[in-house]
C-alpha cells in the first residue's frame, strides 16, 4: 500500500508541475512583447480565414506556441478584423503583437471603409445600415446574427428562446468601426463582438444578475436615457420594480415589438400597449425576453452598478427640455409632476 501511496504522490506531483510549466509558458508567451531574431519563416494566409485558421497556420509554422494566446491578443488589439491574406515573411522569435501588426499590414491590400454603430441601435438597423453601405443585404446580416457560430464564452448566457428576435442583440458593442470592404457578415459581427467582450471585462460589476439580463436591462437604460448621470437611476427603478413583481411599463420596449427594431414611431399610442409581444413590458411582467438594442458601456455599468433609492416612476421633464427625467416613489406623487 504504501508503495501505491508514493506512486500516487509522485503522479500527482507531476501533473502539478506539468500544469505550472504549461502556466508559466502560457504566460510568458501572452505577456512577451518584445521580439528577438530567429529563423525567417515565408506563411501563406488564405482569404477569409478566421482568427482561429490563422493561428493554426502560424502554431503549424512554430511561430507561436499557444493558438489561444494569439486569438486573445488579436481580439484585444487595435487590427481585430483587419488581417490581410497573402504571402508574408515573418521569423522565429517574433512576439505575437509584431506578428498581428505585420499580418494586418503586409499581404495583399484590401480597401476598408469606416462605419459608426451608435449607442442604443438594434440589430435590425445596424443590419439596414451595412446594406445602404453595399457591404451585404439585412437578410444575411440577420441570418448570421441568429445562426453564425462564435467562439465567445459569454455567449453561453443567452438562452434558448424562440421568442427572442435575433440571438446576438445587446451583444454587438456600438463603436466607429474599420472594416474590409469585402468583410463577411461573421467577419464584421465578430469583430463587434469582440469588442463587446474587451469593454465588459473592464467594467466593475456589482450585480448579481447574469449577464444576459444586464444586458437587457442596459439595453433598456440606453433607449429611455438621454443624460448619462440619469443611466444609473433609471436601471434602479428597473431594480426596484422588477423587486415587488410591478410591470416594468418602459416605452421603449413597446416601440422596438412595434416598429420591428427600427425605432421609426414617433409616440407610443394607447392601442400599442396592447400588442401580443414577449417584448411588451406593459402587458408581460419581469424582463423582456431578451435585450431590445445594443447598450453602449455607461448604461452597461449602470445596469451593473444600479443606484440605490425608491423611485418607482419617472417621466421626461417637460419644462428643461434637455431630455432629462422627474422620478418619483408613488403614483400620487407621479401625477402629481405631470403638466
Amino acid at each position: 500500500m504504501k508503495a501505491v501511496k508514493r506512486i500516487v504522490i509522485i503522479l500527482i506531483v507531476a501533473v502539478l508541475l506539468a500544469a505550472a510549466v504549461f502556466a508559466s509558458l502560457f504566460l510568458t508567451e501572452y505577456l512577451n512583447n518584445t521580439s528577438k531574431d530567429g529563423e525567417a519563416v515565408t506563411v501563406v494566409i488564405p482569404q477569409g480565414a478566421s482568427g482561429k485558421a490563422v493561428a493554426s497556420i502560424l502554431k503549424d509554422n512554430d511561430l507561436i506556441r499557444f493558438k489561444t494566446v494569439f486569438v486573445m491578443r488579436l481580439r484585444g488589439s487595435d487590427y481585430a478584423g483587419l488581417l490581410r491574406s497573402g504571402t508574408f515573411q515573418l521569423h522565429k522569435g517574433m512576439c505575437i503583437d509584431d506578428i498581428i501588426k505585420s499580418l494586418a499590414t503586409g499581404g495583399d491590400q484590401r480597401e476598408t471603409v469606416s462605419f459608426t454603430v451608435p449607442e442604443g441601435f438594434s440589430v435590425e438597423q445596424i443590419a439596414a445600415q451595412l446594406e445602404e453601405m453595399g457591404m451585404f443585404t439585412a437578410q444575411e446580416f440577420l441570418d448570421e446574427v441568429n445562426n453564425g457560430v462564435f467562439d465567445y464564452e459569454i455567449l453561453d448566457c443567452i438562452p434558448n428562446d424562440d421568442g427572442i428576435n435575433y440571438r446576438l442583440q445587446g451583444f454587438l458593442f456600438p463603436d466607429t468601426y474599420e472594416i474590409y470592404v469585402d468583410a463577411t457578415p461573421h467577419e464584421v459581427i465578430d469583430i463587434m463582438l469582440g469588442e463587446f467582450v474587451r469593454r465588459y471585462e473592464g467594467l466593475e460589476n456589482n450585480s448579481d444578475r447574469d449577464l444576459f439580463d444586464i444586458v437587457t436591462i442596459a439595453s433598456l437604460v440606453e433607449r429611455e436615457s438621454k443624460i448619462d448621470s440619469e443611466r444609473a437611476t433609471i436601471a434602479g427603478v428597473i431594480e426596484n420594480r422588477l423587486a415587488i413583481d410591478m410591470r416594468l411599463q418602459v416605452d421603449a420596449a413597446v416601440i422596438y415589438a412595434i416598429s420591428g427594431g427600427m425605432y421609426n414611431v414617433d409616440r407610443v399610442l394607447y392601442k400599442d400597449l396592447e400588442v401580443v409581444s414577449p417584448y411588451n413590458v406593459y402587458q408581460n411582467y419581469g424582463l423582456p425576453v431578451g435585450p431590445i438594442c445594443n447598450p453602449g458601456e455607461k448604461s452597461l455599468e449602470a445596469a451593473m452598478n444600479p443606484e440605490s433609492h425608491e423611485y418607482l416612476y419617472y417621466h421626461t421633464d417637460e419644462e428643461k427640455q434637455d431630455g432629462s427625467h422627474i422620478f418619483t416613489s408613488s403614483f400620487s406623487q407621479h401625477n402629481a409632476t405631470m403638466n
